[in-house]
């Protein structure tokens, strides 16, 4: 990069402009996520280092444009490009920040060369070689991302949900006039209302989407099974009678993990950070996992733009649509959302 004016204007421009010009970068890479470095060295060492995703570029949290050394001396564009293209490794691996270079000027100059093994009349040379000896632990990395992380770049076609789970046959049984409640009380009642709305979520779903069945966006398949499920367990407890009701434990009701609605085993509540928020969702028990380990779940992907003739996968929740409102029941209750969303011609 060229020598950058010391103007307060001038930095505050570029600051602007390396960020615009690394998002532009990221969007030409088409890739899940990028690491871009600008520094020069005219005036300073000074750096602009961002990792940069669908979301926009960010800068690590302890990187300086300015980065000083443990000694609290500013560090040659030897040293700074070295650490901050470190610092964004271990950023997006989720692992420990590397430790401040052991830099101080006062030093000899010749012993602060000979230390750091810097290459006194080719600089740019030695960044190109720290920078391509980092860049190998890097690309090892990336490799195992893209393998476990390969989901991300396809629409979800899979589990087969219309002849395995009987999909039809469900959709025709939920849509079924309700029966009164065995147990004709407040709290019955409350239940024959909720089957009404899951009916209804039901007919919105299949008159906005008719070809639900085969569409290329397998969300719907997926909230109709929700829909189905919650049905059965509607229906059972309504015909439940009243010395029934009071000597049996109830059933629990029926929940789906947030990312993925058929992932079966334990279904429990989950602390979700997504930067300044945190979002308590449902998650199933090898999702737990994943998150705990600092890995993203497996997620139901779907069109970005449904209908569009390019298409790109993103996780369902990044729509706008009842499904991402809902979180499948995480947010709210799923036929709430769908009679809310699509009965309003906003769907």
């Amino acid at each position: 990069m060229p020598g950058l004016s010391n103007s307060e204007a001038a930095q505050d421009g570029w600051g602007r402009f390396t960020a615009d010009f690394a998002y532009s970068m990221f969007e030409s890479a088409k890739a899940e996520q990028i690491i871009v470095i600008f520094s020069e060295a005219e005036y300073s060492a000074s750096t602009f280092a961002y990792i940069v995703d669908d979301s926009g570029p960010r800068v690590p949290r302890v990187s300086d444009q300015l980065q000083r050394s443990k000694t609290n001396r500013f560090l040659p564009v030897e040293l700074a490009v070295p650490y901050h293209l470190n610092l964004l490794i271990a950023t997006v691996k989720g692992t420990e920040p590397p430790p401040l270079p052991d830099f101080d000027p006062r030093a000899d100059e010749d012993d602060y060369i000979q230390a750091n093994g810097l290459d006194y009349g080719d600089p740019d040379g030695f960044v190109f070689k720290a920078t391509a000896a980092a860049a190998i632990g890097l690309t090892a990395w990336v490799l195992l991302r893209r393998n476990r992380y390969a989901w991300r770049n396809n629409l979800t076609r899979g589990p087969e949900l219309v002849r395995n789970r009987r999909l039809p046959q469900a959709l025709e049984a939920a849509l079924r006039e309700l029966p009164d409640p065995a147990a004709p009380d407040e709290e019955m009642w409350a239940l024959h209302d909720r089957g009404r709305r899951v009916q209804t979520a039901i007919t919105e779903i299949v008159a906005t989407h008719p070809d639900w069945a085969t569409d290329i966006d397998f969300s719907h398949r997926h909230a109709i099974l929700a829909l189905t499920e919650t049905d059965r367990w509607l229906q059972k407890h309504l015909q439940r009678t009243p010395s029934a009701k009071g000597t049996k434990t109830r059933d629990e009701e029926p929940r789906f993990c947030f990312f993925f609605p058929t992932h079966t085993g334990a279904i429990s509540g989950f602390a979700w950070r997504q930067g300044t928020a945190v979002l308590t969702i449902n998650v199933c028990v090898d999702c737990r996992a994943d998150l705990n380990a600092g890995h993203e779940s497996e997620c139901l992907m779907v069109p970005k733009a449904p209908g569009a003739k390019r298409v790109k996968a993103v996780p369902y929740y990044q729509r706008d649509d009842a499904y991402a409102v809902s979180g499948f029941g995480s947010f709210a209750d799923l036929e709430d959302a769908i009679v809310t969303k699509m009965g309003s011609g906003r769907e």
